[in-house]
């Protein structure tokens, strides 16, 4: 069996699979973390989870069920999502604690930055329009 049968054979067994996203991507990655968390601390805890993420990722690749493979991947990018924003938020406020004070909004609850002006401060949300007073220290 030559090179370009294999790749011909391997190509008609993948037709109308789902074949890997983001989500098979994580899991090939967990794996890995868990394969290597295996390696040097030896438990059939980190073998199972290795041997789940892995079964569970071959699995969504070899569906043929588009639509439930796309809301699970999709459900993963979002979640993704609010995990990097979360992230990206409390390193910007960490950078800023010196020159910048973060509070949120009463009344519409949006996190707004504020120039560190020791005292009283009024403030007006650009989001909802309400106005009200804060003491920085």
């Amino acid at each position: 069996m030559n090179l370009n049968n294999l790749k011909y054979r391997l190509a008609n067994m993948m037709r109308g699979r789902y074949g890997p996203d983001a989500l098979y991507r994580f899991l090939m990655g967990m794996m890995i973390f868990f394969l290597v968390l295996n390696i040097f601390f030896p438990s059939m805890v980190f073998y199972l989870f290795t041997l789940m993420s892995g079964v569970f990722a071959m699995y969504r690749m070899m569906s043929k069920k588009h639509a439930q493979r796309a809301k699970e991947n999709e459900t993963y990018l979002t979640l993704r999502s609010k995990i990097q924003q979360s992230a990206m938020q409390f390193v910007n406020r960490f950078r800023d604690r010196k020159t910048h004070r973060y509070v949120n909004c009463p009344a519409c609850r949006q996190s707004l930055r504020l120039k560190r002006k020791p005292g009283l401060n009024h403030i007006k949300c650009p989001m909802c329009s309400n106005e009200f007073d804060i003491h920085i220290r």
